[in-house]
């Protein structure tokens, strides 16, 4: 998703940006191309996450595994990042709660029942289409059950019949799973959001001065809520850090311009990423599914968060974020999200999970094939449909207001 960052024509006092947290208008406009390239990359990242899950019945020794081993390497070293799925959703959540803010920041007259309306269309749209893209490649490719272990993550959790009444439920996105595709799941995360973004914003600009006491007291509830077991309160502190970020993005970037300022991101990035798999690395030590594991996964949120400055900072990782094939994933980022694992799981069903070298080989750069095709054919086209969706409600909401005034 592009975002639109609006400079100062000149150099202000960093206290006296702090202090302002609506971005005002100017003609010199310059996109903030390095979100675009993380959200590409986190997508990749789930991509890959995926092809680890599909390997892991056939190719993963029982129990904890041994040191310097393969997936000791993958999965108790930083070296984790490369695979980590859910912490990769992190930081789209932390990226949605930027982008969809910047908007609201731009303008005072700023359509909410307008974003609601966009939202349901760049979002929903793409998603049913994505189900039935999932739900062809089931009915054209027989998920044969010996085909993939039984008990594994394949098995149990991506649809492998057919039945028209989940799939009517499906259309939802909004349980907990979407078997036919189950990457959806986010997206009802992403609708709350949409619809809770008014209060969020109000109280991100209300707390801007006080951003480090309010972020941590975010994650806190986010730590909270995945302790407890509570998804709302798991996820969508998460969205608030965004909006946090976005409130203060100037300031970030004005005070990222300073030798000091680039000595301390250069710390805060790999710290943000130890944190994003922290839970991996200390496993061992803090067992899957206690309070402590939980608490650590709840600390998560403030990875995303870091590495979202970060990208949005003057820094060399902004720089290589703004690269060609990052930002080539971000155009197609989620496009890709959405059929990556139908293409994925087809291709496993075809030569047997055992045979996963083979399906990641092929599955990858095809899943990134029909995510570009998906692009061109679905999602790029529903832009336009969005922006029309969003110019169409706010005029219906002006005119109903304006009416009712004449009364």
């Amino acid at each position: 998703m592009t975002v639109e960052v609006e400079r100062a024509v000149a150099v202000r006092d960093p206290d006296a940006v702090a202090a302002s947290p609506v971005v005002t208008r100017r003609r010199n406009r310059e996109r903030l191309h390095a979100l675009d390239g993380l959200r590409g990359v986190a997508a990749f990242l789930v991509v890959l996450h995926h092809v680890l899950l599909i390997a892991q019945p056939v190719s993963q020794p029982p129990g904890e595994p041994a040191v310097l081993s393969g997936w000791w390497w993958l999965e108790r070293t930083p070296l984790k990042l490369l695979t980590a799925g859910h912490e990769a959703v992190i930081v789209f959540f932390v990226l949605s709660g930027v982008v969809v803010v910047l908007p609201a920041l731009r303008r005072v007259d700023f359509s909410w029942p307008g974003l609601v309306v966009s939202r349901v269309v760049r979002l929903m749209l793409p998603a049913w289409a994505a189900i039935v893209f999932a739900t062809a490649l089931l009915l054209l490719v027989p998920r044969v059950p010996q085909q993939v272990t039984g008990g594994s993550w394949l098995a149990g959790q991506v649809q492998s019949d057919w039945s028209w009444q989940r799939l009517v439920v499906e259309f939802s996105l909004m349980g907990n799973s979407v078997p036919y595709n189950n990457v959806l799941w986010t997206l009802k995360w992403e609708f709350l959001f949409s619809l809770l973004l008014p209060g969020f914003l109000v109280v991100a600009v209300l707390l801007h001065r006080w951003w480090l006491p309010t972020g941590l007291l975010a994650v806190g509830l986010g730590v909270a809520g995945t302790v407890g077991g509570i998804e709302a309160l798991e996820y969508l502190p998460v969205f608030f850090l965004g909006t946090l970020i976005a409130v203060r993005l100037r300031a970030i970037e004005g005070w990222s311009e300073s030798r000091r300022a680039k000595r301390l991101l250069a710390v805060i990035l790999p710290a943000s990423l130890l944190l994003l798999v922290i839970e991996f690395l200390l496993a061992p030590v803090v067992p899957e599914g206690s309070d402590g594991s939980h608490a650590l996964i709840g600390l998560e949120a403030l990875g995303g968060a870091g590495v979202v400055v970060v990208a949005g900072a003057a820094t060399g990782f902004r720089r290589f974020l703004e690269g060609r094939v990052p930002q080539f994933l971000g155009r197609i980022s989620f496009s890709l999200y959405l059929v990556h694992l139908p293409v994925l799981a087809t291709i496993t069903w075809i030569v047997g999970d055992w045979n996963w070298p083979i399906a990641a080989a092929v599955g990858i750069p095809l899943a990134v094939l029909t995510g570009w095709g998906f692009f061109r054919v679905v999602e790029k086209p529903l832009h336009k449909v969005a922006r029309s969706a969003k110019r169409g409600a706010s005029r219906a909401v002006e005119r109903y207001v304006r009416s009712d005034r004449t009364v």
